[in-house]
């Protein structure tokens, strides 16, 4: 090995080897980061789901028949003789951009209180939420006016300060430098190599292999991914989680596949590039004058 770096090329093989663990790390662990890591991933999940007609159609169709197992009299009665227009509603209010937004509120204050690290306590209010539900029940039947009373023994949620566990700020911290040292480090031993190359030609072909083979492995670990996920959920015994976890999953590993589809384009673009007639094999060195 040491005959081979003091070789005048002897450089290039080792730089490359570094850049291909390298760039693999980033690419995993960057696909991950854009995941959970940049912005709330759980409002991204929201998002996933109220943009799905079907998950918001079973919703409904759930809400009526959970509430049916238990509902006795009155309530019984209602829900099987109005039980469609319920469903309909709980679609309905799904659908409203108002209660979207009014649910990713309170997913950024519990989201934000965490991940920053919060010492003191703090309360989410649920209340608007049910406030903005209820009117819209009331329109299939009055009697859902009496929930009303109800809403007034609803108190605020009360956030406690994390004493117990890792800490998700510190993790998020590091994980973060994580990404940025493998960015780095992938950029670093890339430049090395193309200081090592002994042809243009051999820098391009090169990094291109090594960027098109991390961008299908990341596209393989996608669809391997979401096979499992959707076999998981098959096995579910809730209809609706049934049709919720393939979209809450799909909506946080999906830069998996965005980041290998454009990392296999540009692997593509680089070994093209290496093949073209006005790439020529020379050596990288400068013409020596006598």
């Amino acid at each position: 090995m040491s005959q081979l770096l003091k070789a005048k090329r002897g450089g290039a093989i080792p730089s490359a080897i570094f850049f291909t663990i390298f760039f693999l790390l980033l690419s995993i662990l960057g696909s991950i980061y854009l995941s959970i890591g940049v912005g709330n991933p759980v409002n991204k999940v929201i998002d996933g789901l109220l943009s799905s007609s079907s998950f918001k159609h079973d919703a409904g169709d759930y809400f009526v028949s959970k509430t049916l197992e238990t509902a006795t009299g009155d309530e019984r009665a209602l829900l099987t003789e109005k039980g469609p227009q319920i469903s309909a509603t709980v679609t309905t209010i799904l659908s409203n951009s108002l209660f979207k937004e009014v649910v990713e509120s309170i997913s950024d204050i519990a989201y934000h209180y965490y991940v920053g690290g919060a010492k003191a306590q703090q309360s989410v209010d649920v209340k608007p939420v049910l406030q903005l539900a209820l009117p819209i029940l009331e329109s299939v039947d009055p009697q859902f006016s009496k929930l009303s009373k109800e809403l007034d023994k609803i108190k605020p949620i009360k956030l406690q300060p994390q004493t117990k566990g890792p800490d998700v700020a510190q993790i998020k911290s590091y994980f973060t430098l994580g990404v940025w040292l493998l960015l780095a480090l992938s950029l670093l031993t890339l430049l090395l190599y193309l200081r090592f190359a002994n042809s243009l030609r051999a820098a391009l072909r090169v990094p291109g292999i090594v960027i098109l083979s991390v961008g299908a492995f990341l596209i393989t670990l996608n669809i391997v991914g979401t096979a499992i996920v959707k076999h998981q959920a098959a096995t579910a015994t809730e209809s609706l989680a049934r049709e919720a976890i393939p979209i809450a999953a799909h909506t946080l590993i999906s830069p998996i596949m965005t980041n290998g589809v454009a990392e296999l384009l540009l692997g593509l673009v680089l070994l093209a590039l290496s093949f073209l007639k006005g790439v020529r094999p020379e050596s990288l060195d400068p013409p020596v004058v006598n």
